[in-house]
């Protein structure tokens, strides 16, 4: 939390909270329990890997929908997305942003190797709640990240971004 407080701490004022209503969270939580095979909600608690699952999609998809309620844009239709792999992109102009979701109190981890496009960070505040940081491209990410020493496998090469004070504006990206 120190190094958190540290490089994002003085900007967490101005970055803009969402708040995903019941409605989008009950969607989210239907879509993947049928995607994952299960008939109710008991079902995805007592499975350990479900409810993983869920928190990890509600995380990715919730900041995604954020970004686009806030800026107005096209909400995206999550029944025609595949959460096994789902990764948070946005459309702009004919353009690639990835959409980096990371949790209160913590920097988000990169793998540095895979920064192929401008980047878009969230954090999630709590369950459905989502301050956006804003977005940068691959140079001032690849500029501003720190060794990190968590290490998710042994090919990744993890580092954790901190340039919070590089990051423009979620709406400058329309």
């Amino acid at each position: 939390m120190k190094i958190f407080l540290k490089h994002v701490g003085e900007y967490l004022r101005t970055y803009p909270q969402i708040r995903l209503n019941r409605g989008d969270e009950v969607l989210i939580r239907d879509e993947t329990m049928k995607q994952l095979g299960l008939d109710n909600l008991n079902q995805l608690r007592d499975k350990f890997e479900g409810q993983a699952f869920f928190d990890r999609t509600l995380m990715n998809v919730g900041g995604l929908i954020s970004i686009q309620k806030h800026l107005n844009m096209r909400i995206e239709d999550i029944t025609k997305i595949d959460f096994s792999n789902f990764h948070p992109k946005l459309k702009v102009n004919n353009n690639t942003i990835d959409v980096h979701v990371f949790k209160f109190g913590t920097l988000p981890l990169i793998d540095i190797d895979e920064i192929n496009n401008t980047t878009f960070f969230v954090i999630q505040k709590d369950r459905v709640t989502f301050n956006l940081c804003g977005f940068a491209n691959i140079e001032i990410i690849k500029r501003n990240m720190i060794n990190t020493h968590i290490e998710r496998s042994s090919q990744a090469n993890n580092m954790n971004f901190t340039g919070f004070k590089h990051l423009s504006k979620s709406e400058e990206l329309l």
